[in-house]
């Protein structure tokens, strides 16, 4: 090789570490972001910050909801990612403005690998399970009941994502794949909720595993499979 296709070689390397790093940092910096609100709002309330893991339910779950959490994790994948499949709504997916559509565009590689796996269980489900489940779903269903107020997260869930999606994506989305991904995050949300609150003695850990999980797997198969 000449001394111009090293650098090039160099160059295409030191882009897909990158891609590992600043999804690391990025997702780091959004659990951060995230959290803030419930740790604000804890700390005025307490005037501590002692005891704030516990509220938002990050220990060690009773039980056996981590199996359940796997087995919810199994048929969220395979009803919610196959609804998709099944409406034809995969090109949503590979926007590159999403995340599937990133990785996808990265290529398959050992470092978009690890920037999947850290996307899919830092920045998007432990995240989101520290706000919606953690923060929003405990004040929701103590004010309103456990019903209500589980309804009433995943509601906002679904909301936010359809949101998202609506404004990340490069092209116009139809109005139906939006209203699809609301209903689906809705019904993940409050199959989450009701293992966190009725199985999983208010801990987030199971939902985080069985979000994580389905997001890996629904993540790799939509960029590097379909």
């Amino acid at each position: 090789m000449n001394d111009c296709s090293y650098q090039e070689l160099g160059s295409g390397v030191r882009g897909e570490q990158n891609v590992f790093v600043n999804e690391l940092v990025s997702s780091v910096i959004q659990v951060l972001v995230f959290a803030a609100i419930p740790f604000i709002v804890y700390l005025i309330g307490t005037k501590s910050a002692k005891g704030f893991l516990k509220d938002i339910g990050f220990y060690r779950p009773e039980g056996k909801t981590v199996q359940l959490a796997l087995v919810a994790s199994i048929v969220l994948f395979l009803v919610l990612w196959g609804v998709f499949l099944a409406a034809g709504a995969v090109e949503m997916f590979h926007d590159e403005a999403s995340v599937t559509g990133m990785l996808r565009a990265a290529g398959l590689s050992s470092d978009t690998v690890l920037a999947l796996i850290v996307m899919a269980w830092i920045k998007t489900s432990l995240s989101e399970e520290i706000f919606f489940r953690g923060f929003l779903g405990k004040r929701l269903i103590r004010r309103f009941g456990f019903l209500a107020g589980n309804l009433m997260q995943a509601g906002m869930f679904g909301a936010v994502h359809g949101i998202l999606i609506a404004l990340a994506s490069e092209a116009q989305v139809p109005g139906w794949w939006i209203a699809l991904l609301v209903i689906t995050s809705f019904a993940a949300g409050c199959i989450i909720g009701w293992i966190k609150e009725k199985r999983g003695n208010g801990s987030i850990i199971p939902g985080w595993i069985a979000h994580g999980l389905g997001n890996t797997v629904g993540y790799f198969v939509i960029a590097f499979v379909m």
